[in-house]
């Protein structure tokens, strides 16, 4: 009888999150699509505050939001990271995004409004006021060093209506923050960078590779003209502490 009472406690505690979830997307999905310039920014920026600090959002999977509002949402393998990106005027040729990022530190969700590349920097910021241009955040590697996972983050922007840019980085928690892991692709901190001749159509799985079995990470090429060289990659070995360039012999033609 016990067992029986606890499983429709727990049914109906589901069932309440993901009503409260589905409202919510609703609500504002509705107020960021308004006409209103000020009601579609103060719904973004409560949507945003949202996701940031309610942890019922990280496995609720925003289908209205994907499907209406083109919201991308990627995952790291072991579930403990999570990101977002949507952008609101994807007609421009500088396309602008929200970044919303949530992980799980010490048995709690953390979440930061922001771009990446403040929150891997260190920068704080106001989840209720903070407004900043992020990226297209397309992918999540994860690897292992030593004992500790380090998420590589693909993320990946476009300008002048043609020209792109795409890098990954490699982050790791140090306590309950989320950081960059400097100098982890031999010297540097960005693997990939190159301005290239793109609108976006290029999946991001043809920019980056990871071979889990032979520890070695492809980052694409670029030619004098700025056009991806299809099939050349850089390639970067894992070693015990950071990945190492191969060669130029050695790299792949």
């Amino acid at each position: 009888m016990r067992k029986t009472a606890l499983f429709f406690t727990l049914l109906l505690l589901v069932t309440a999150s993901c009503s409260k979830n589905e409202r919510n997307e609703k609500k504002f999905l509705k107020g960021i699509l308004s006409e209103s310039f000020d009601e579609s920014a103060a719904a973004n920026q409560e949507f945003s505050y949202w996701l940031s600090s309610d942890e019922g959002t990280m496995t609720y999977d925003f289908p209205l939001m994907r499907e209406k509002l083109g919201l991308k949402i990627v995952t790291s393998p072991d579930s403990l990271v999570r990101c977002y990106s949507w952008c609101l005027n994807s007609n421009s040729e500088n396309p602008k995004y929200d970044n919303v990022i949530q992980w799980m530190a010490q048995g709690k969700m953390v979440g930061f409004s922001g771009t990446l590349d403040y929150l891997l920097a260190g920068r704080k910021n106001d989840l209720k006021k903070m407004s900043s241009f992020g990226h297209s955040i397309d992918t999540i590697f994860e690897i292992t060093i030593g004992k500790r996972p380090v998420y590589m983050i693909g993320q990946s922007y476009i300008y002048d209506g043609e020209k792109r840019k795409a890098y990954v980085s490699a982050a790791y928690q140090n306590g309950v923050q989320l950081v960059l892991l400097p100098n982890f692709f031999d010297g540097i901190e960005f693997a990939g960078n190159n301005v290239f001749i793109d609108d976006g159509s290029t999946p991001i799985s043809d920019l980056f590779k990871w071979d889990e079995k032979d520890r070695k990470f492809y980052a694409y090429q670029t030619d004098d003209s700025s056009k991806l060289i299809p099939g050349k990659y850089t390639v970067f070995v894992l070693g015990e502490e950071r990945f190492s360039r191969l060669p130029e012999e050695e790299q792949q033609q």
